[in-house]
């Protein structure tokens, strides 16, 4: 009790708070601003649900419409070494013709120069017609990533995602202004205010809302809309779940921003097991759901298996 800094520090960082310590600068988990602005999501999300399958429309069809009936998804995984990077990636073009990948770096690697070594792996693997973007995660220091830009320079990335600690938009701006890759960030950001400021500082290319941390279906429609003004694109972060990943779709399939939709590869069983129905990528593409609300039946047999007794 007598470790008030280092408690603080632990609860505001997560489950990165031991690597945080280590390396003397905060890596926050997701939704820093607190519970409360997730619990509002879950709320919003719930209640567009509800009202879809009262009128018997898709959520999309109630958000304006939908500018197309498939979109394009990219592979979200990559944490293989520099030596298994490249077959884990192309793994994932097998399984669903995707044409673009995310790989993860930053602090799992420690030095910049290994995550640089593992995307240029991921490089000379693909080779020049699929897309790759990196995720740090925002563990990197304003300093580190802009070595990480200048060590991959040449491997024309997509995108380079929070690529350092959300709270420091400024830093981000920097980072931005010092390399040619794209700038994507948001998945750490509640509210449409705090992507206003992204905008206002120009500290990003692709906007990230989670709508499971952002404030729900609602606010991220409002910071699609954000994105739009300024002539950004939207990318939302889709991990924390079916609804999370479904109200994804139905935002995408509606903003006019939007551009490619988040498919976790990874073990998720939160999205994959979760619902009946099952969300097949196919020549890189994602069908938008036709059925009233998000789209999506809930699993009972996976939530009986899970179910706390008191």
């Amino acid at each position: 009790a007598a470790d008030i800094s280092a408690v603080w520090e632990m609860l505001y960082n997560g489950v990165r708070h031991e690597k945080a310590a280590m390396s003397g600068h905060a890596m926050p988990e997701l939704s820093r601003r607190g519970l409360s602005i997730a619990a509002i999501s879950a709320v919003d999300i719930a209640l567009w649900d509800i009202l879809g399958k009262s009128l018997g429309v898709p959520v999309w069809k109630l958000l304006g419409g939908r500018k197309a009936d498939r979109l394009p998804a990219y592979a979200s995984g990559g944490w293989e070494s520099a030596e298994k990077i490249g077959g884990q990636l192309q793994s994932y073009l097998a399984s669903g013709g995707f044409k673009a990948v995310k790989m993860r770096v930053g602090a799992m690697d420690g030095a910049p120069y290994v995550s640089a070594a593992r995307v240029r792996a991921a490089r000379k693997a693909l080779g020049p017609s699929v897309d790759i973007m990196v995720d740090a995660h925002g563990t990197y220091t304003v300093a580190d990533a802009k070595r990480f830009i200048q060590l991959v320079r040449d491997c024309d990335l997509a995108w380079f995602e929070e690529p350092v600690i959300a709270d420091d938009k400024a830093g981000m701006a920097e980072v931005r202004a010092a390399g040619n890759v794209p700038i994507a960030t948001g998945e750490s950001e509640a509210t449409r205010f705090a992507f206003r400021d992204l905008a206002v500082l120009r500290s990003a290319d692709i906007f990230q809302p989670d709508p499971a941390f952002c404030g729900g279906i609602t606010e991220a429609m409002r910071i699609g809309a954000i994105a739009s003004a300024f002539n950004l694109r939207l990318a939302p972060h889709l991990w924390a779940g079916a609804p999370c990943f479904f109200s994804g779709l139905h935002i995408c399939a509606a903003s006019p921003a939007s551009f490619v939709v988040e498919y976790s590869v990874g073990a998720n069983p939160m999205i994959h097991d979760l619902v009946e129905e099952t969300v097949a990528v196919k020549d890189g593409m994602l069908e938008i759901p036709d059925k009233p609300g998000l789209g999506f039946t809930i699993n009972e047999r996976v939530l009986e298996n899970h179910a706390q007794r008191l």
